[in-house]
């Protein structure tokens, strides 16, 4: 009895999950390192004849430790996360569901630098840097450009 009971509330819980949001509510520290992962994967795919492929990697990696580190940050109290409001965060956004197109390394780091400067705006809304003078939103647009500039000369448009 106890065994076709747990399969009962298990196939109940597929059911509404089919039903319901496909995309499985995640923590913002996932989100973050989702982010990461996927800077370093289209990093490594597509920026292969850059020099500087290491550092951008890296240059990813160091700013979203800092972006946890903020968001964990105690004293402050400046990251958000609300587990009970879409996305845990503040303000209501798209669907996002942490992916980017791979085929077109031009649209895939824009959506990237897009997810880090959303999380920022999020997550990190609250903290002093963000707040006042939007460190991360600049720097995502910033790294956009710059990248897309080395995009342009890697694999020229016709």
């Amino acid at each position: 009895m106890k065994f076709s009971t747990s399969l009962f509330f298990f196939g109940l819980a597929a059911a509404q999950e089919e039903e319901g949001r496909k995309v499985p509510p995640r923590h913002p520290l996932q989100r973050l390192n989702r982010l990461t992962q996927f800077s370093e994967e289209i990093l490594t795919q597509w920026f292969a004849g850059l020099a500087s492929q290491e550092r951008w990697i890296a240059k990813f990696a160091t700013n979203a430790g800092r972006m946890e580190k903020n968001f964990l940050r105690g004293e402050q109290r400046c990251g958000f996360y609300d587990p009970s409001l879409p996305h845990g965060g503040p303000e209501p956004e798209e669907e996002d569901e942490l992916r980017y197109d791979r085929t077109d390394p031009r649209i895939g780091i824009r959506q990237i630098t897009t997810g880090y400067r959303k999380w920022a705006q999020r997550y990190m809304a609250a903290c002093s840097g963000q707040k006042n003078y939007q460190y991360q939103v600049n720097r995502m647009n910033r790294w956009n450009s710059i990248l897309q500039d080395h995009l342009n000369r890697i694999y020229p448009q016709a």
